[in-house]
């Protein structure tokens, strides 16, 4: 199949583009600045799935009043090393972020802290939160409730989320390592990016409604994720939905709801946890030695075929450097569903 058109954009302008958008649709300056961040870290970094094709879904829940553009976090219960913050509907990157601060201004004082987040909306790009934590010099571990989107191991019927995993630790290095992804064999995002540039889903990711296998996008968004690693995947799966929702004073399973649903507000909880190196020794040994041990693992023999070993997060950081140098593609259906919304909202769509 010949690769769909694209539009090339400045990453700049791309950013400024989505800006404008949260803008006009009712956020502050600060808001729309912090939210189109995090949208726009994700299209740079290749992962498109959580990008710029999230922006319709976004400003629609907005205009229909499941997202407040104008909540302001709250801290609702707290105690030395944990907390549990109320967004209030706020988009998920503003409650995301105070979170992950939160964790970490406490972290400092208590060594650790976890903290428990309601009444935010989708994230975006979780890997994001887990950047921040870690280029602040701490360590991390960060997951978050999806709406039933993925079958058990065993089962067919469409009842546990994507729940996706992120751990972060600082490093020597420019970059922090940062280990990302979703339970399921792929994002829900991917199904979304796979539907909107007409191609086809890999073999054994998803079943249809009739809990046969699928490779059709359309079919497989109407049916259930397959569970990566099979019960291995399934058992984090359940254990990660348990953590971030009930533990919290969130939903799972069937009970889930809003986050990609129109005319529902979204019941999910999150879950940061956050450990300051401090605690248990020089945080510049343990950097040390997370740079010693990378190095020892990509200077290891190269199995056939092979032209490196890479390590969580390296991917993504370079493809990053390469698009602030060479401009950001945007799938053309993506393209034009969000020129659609800028039209509605009155913001000027990039040349």
């Amino acid at each position: 199949m010949s690769e769909s058109p694209q539009h090339i954009l400045d990453a700049s302008t791309l950013r400024e583009y989505e800006e404008a958008m949260f803008i006009a649709v009712g956020c502050s300056p600060e808001d729309a600045s912090q939210a189109a961040e995090v949208m726009w870290e994700a299209d740079l970094r290749g992962i498109s799935s959580h990008g710029l094709i999230r922006m319709p879904d976004t400003i629609r829940r907005i205009k229909e009043g499941m997202i407040d553009p104008k909540a302001r976090p709250r801290i609702a219960k707290e105690r030395e090393g944990s907390a549990l913050v109320d967004a209030g509907g706020a988009m998920g990157p503003i409650g995301g972020v105070f979170a992950a601060d939160l964790a970490m201004k406490k972290a400092a004082t208590a060594g650790s802290c976890t903290v428990g987040l309601l009444n935010a909306n989708h994230f975006i790009f979780v890997g994001y939160y887990g950047e921040r934590i870690a280029r602040a010099g701490m360590a991390c571990i960060i997951t978050t409730v999806t709406p039933p989107l993925a079958h058990p191991y065993g089962g067919t019927e469409r009842i546990i989320g994507t729940n996706p995993l992120v751990i972060a630790l600082p490093s020597e290095g420019e970059d922090p390592l940062l280990l990302d992804f979703a339970t399921t064999e792929i994002a829900f995002g991917n199904v979304m990016k796979a539907r909107a540039k007409g191609e086809a889903l890999p073999e054994g990711v998803a079943l249809g409604p009739d809990g046969a296998p699928t490779t059709d996008p359309a079919v497989a968004a109407q049916g259930a994720l397959t569970p990566f690693g099979g019960y291995k995947g399934y058992g984090l799966n359940l254990m990660l939905g348990l953590l971030a929702g009930p533990l919290v004073g969130g939903l799972v399973g069937k009970a889930v709801s809003g986050v990609f649903h129109q005319g529902r507000k979204a019941n999910k909880g999150d879950l940061f946890i956050v450990i300051d190196p401090a605690s248990f020794g020089d945080p510049a040994v343990f950097r040390s030695a997370v740079s010693a041990h990378i190095k020892e693992i990509k200077e290891s023999p190269l199995a056939p075929g092979a032209d490196e070993i890479r390590v969580p997060g390296e991917r993504s950081f370079r493809e990053r450097a390469r698009r602030l140098r060479e401009g950001v593609p945007i799938e053309e259906s993506v393209w034009r569903v969000a020129a659609s919304i800028a039209d509605e909202l009155d913001v000027t769509v990039p040349d």
